[in-house]
């Protein structure tokens, strides 16, 4: 019996990396795919069963699943993105919150029939959205700013407070308590769970400031700290936990007296498979034989809940925001539901069912439909309406240069003259003077510098290029943006082949090599010296890529290669050799004497 199971949970594991991996191929969001997923392998083929899988267990692997990514979206809450607009974000989190509770609970009391007690309690429950369904979303739809961080901050905070409005709803509707009961239990919990927070977040920056614990340990330490503090105050006080993570990895990601980058890294790699598995787990536990139960009456609630609760939320919220209509449009029309609002509803449902509460089991039913409705409407036209309203960020083509001498600035001159968006970093300020009287966008300071990543704006940017003469810095950069850029478009020129031995740099530390393996730093500069210098050719029919070879007797570097429409830039590298087609440009390095 164990070997099936651990054939389930392997094949679980398996399947939500393949979607995830199938999403970033085809380049559609990954949550379509793993709802998608779910559904095949849940009630359509009967091969995964949640709770039989799981059983008992279940609820506390999603709400300790749902910690984790909470704590690891939460590590990103970065003041400085969100400053300007932290009042919209306050709003959406209180003004909004409550225009969508009591919006919902009316369209539940008056088209579903709920009675007034259930139906508060869905409005509560579909206050939810959460980053586990809003950071996919955002992956794919790639909004301009301030539109991704602001719905970042909302989906992250929204989860524990909808979760503690919803517990307040349950506690009070249960235990009939007096008029005082909600107010006492809401202060017993924010008390808790921000308390708590705190508490937890000053004692992982004071252990880990005063070196009490190895480096090899912080991150199973953050761990630990982030699974006791929401399994203790959750304890106290249900629901409480999610608040507790949330306040904890918010202040952690806003301290400067410890990193905290590495711990945000591998809670990253926690928490993609993590949500993988979390939405196969949602879709696979749904019974198809209650959808058939669906009226227009269900159609119009659904419809109410997307196209005129949310809009109405936004618009509420948004009064003297300075966002654009077509901002506000854009906000309004994502607002996807996820596994907080499934787990809560088909905990309370369960116990509302024991106790005779009418209707109690179409909470689940209507809870996942809205679920199943909203993931997927707002992932199929999140990056179309972006793109239709006109804030949705270009195809990242823009490279970022790390280094600005001279033929660095040639090679980011060849890109800008064709439209393409360049930034040149150096620590330089002769080489930065030089970049600002060509007119090339420039930024003077260390490309290791914080100040890099909160002020310099990489929309746009899509690649790297590490151009400098220090082999360490090249290598440390490329490992650096790697996690802006992908592993896939950060390039360093070859280690110089002077340098021996140790002092190369270790082969995982390296981006992917430009040009050629023996194209290093020197080998450049030395061209350079002897009269070569960025050209580009624009190839036809007739001016093929090895006529150009040839009239430069082989005497050509390629670079980069330009689309036809240049909207794409091709590197060439050691392990990649573009061939160039008609209509496109070819960019070299060649010597200057040479006409045609």
């Amino acid at each position: 019996m164990h070997q099936d199971i651990l054939l389930v949970l392997a094949v679980l594991i398996a399947i939500g990396v393949f979607c995830q991996w199938l999403a970033w191929v085809f380049r559609l969001p990954s949550i379509i795919l793993l709802l998608l997923a779910g559904l095949v392998m849940g009630p359509f083929t009967g091969f995964l069963d949640p709770d039989e899988l799981l059983g008992s267990f279940l609820t506390p692997v999603i709400s300790a699943s749902i910690a984790v990514i909470l704590f690891e979206g939460s590590l990103n809450l970065r003041l400085e993105e969100i400053r300007t607009k932290a009042t919209l974000v306050i709003n959406l989190v209180t003004i909004g919150a409550l225009v969508t509770w009591f919006s919902i609970s009316f369209l539940a009391h008056f088209l579903l029939d709920f009675p007034w007690p259930l139906a508060i309690l869905l409005g509560a429950i579909l206050i939810v959205s959460g980053p586990t369904v809003i950071a996919p979303l955002l992956n794919h739809a790639r909004p301009k700013k301030p539109l991704g961080p602001i719905l970042k901050w909302e989906s992250i905070w929204i989860d524990p407070l909808g979760a503690i409005c919803a517990v307040l709803v349950f506690e009070t509707i249960t235990h009939q308590g007096s008029g005082l009961w909600p107010l006492l239990l809401l202060a017993k919990t924010v008390l808790i769970g921000i308390g708590g927070g705190y508490l937890l977040a000053k004692i992982l920056i004071w252990i880990t400031r005063h070196y009490f614990i190895p480096e090899y340990l912080e991150i199973p330490f953050f761990l630990m700290f982030v699974m006791v503090g929401f399994a203790f105050t959750s304890y106290l006080q249900p629901e409480t936990g999610l608040l507790t993570v949330t306040v904890m990895g918010a202040l952690l990601a806003n301290q400067n007296v410890i990193s905290v980058k590495h711990v945000a890294a591998f809670k990253e790699n926690l928490a993609i498979p993590l949500l993988a598995n979390l939405f196969i787990l949602l879709a696979a536990r749904l019974d198809l034989s209650q959808l058939q139960t669906i009226t227009w009456r269900e159609i119009l609630f659904l419809a109410g809940v997307i196209f005129l609760v949310r809009p109405l939320a936004v618009f509420t919220s948004a009064i003297g925001s300075g966002l654009k209509i077509r901002e506000k449009l854009f906000l309004a029309g994502i607002s996807p539901r996820g596994i907080v609002a499934a787990a809560v509803a088909s905990l309370f449902a369960l116990h509302l069912s024991k106790q005779g509460f009418p209707q109690a089991e179409r909470l689940v039913t209507i809870t996942f439909l809205v679920i199943l409705t909203t993931v997927f409407l707002n992932g199929l036209w999140a990056r179309p309406l972006a793109c239709l309203l006109d804030v949705c960020q270009r195809d990242p083509n823009g490279v970022l240069f790390v280094g600005a001498h001279d033929w660095a600035r040639e090679m980011a001159k060849s890109l800008h003259e064709e439209g393409i968006e360049v930034l040149l970093v150096d620590t330089n300020w002769f080489h930065i003077k030089a970049a600002e009287q060509e007119g090339l966008p420039h930024f003077y300071a260390s490309i290791f510098s914080d100040c890099v990543l909160e002020e310099v704006e990489f929309e746009g940017l899509g690649k790297l290029l590490a151009l400098t003469a220090n082999d360490e810095v090249n290598s440390l950069a490329v490992v650096h943006f790697a996690e802006i850029f992908g592993r896939k478009e950060v390039y360093q020129l070859a280690p110089s082949r002077e340098v021996v031995g140790c002092l190369r740099a270790a082969p995982h530390a390296k981006g992917r090599i430009l040009f050629g393996e023996e194209v290093d730093y020197q080998y450049l500069e030395s061209l350079y010296r002897r009269g070569y210098v960025v050209r580009k050719l624009r190839l036809s029919k007739y001016f093929t890529f090895e006529k150009a070879f040839r009239c430069f007797n082989g005497m050509m570097l390629p670079l980069f290669l330009l689309s036809e429409d240049r909207k794409k830039v091709l590197v060439y590298t050691a392990d990649y050799r573009p061939r160039p087609k008609a209509g496109q440009t070819l960019v070299v390095f060649a010597p200057s004497q040479r006409k045609f």
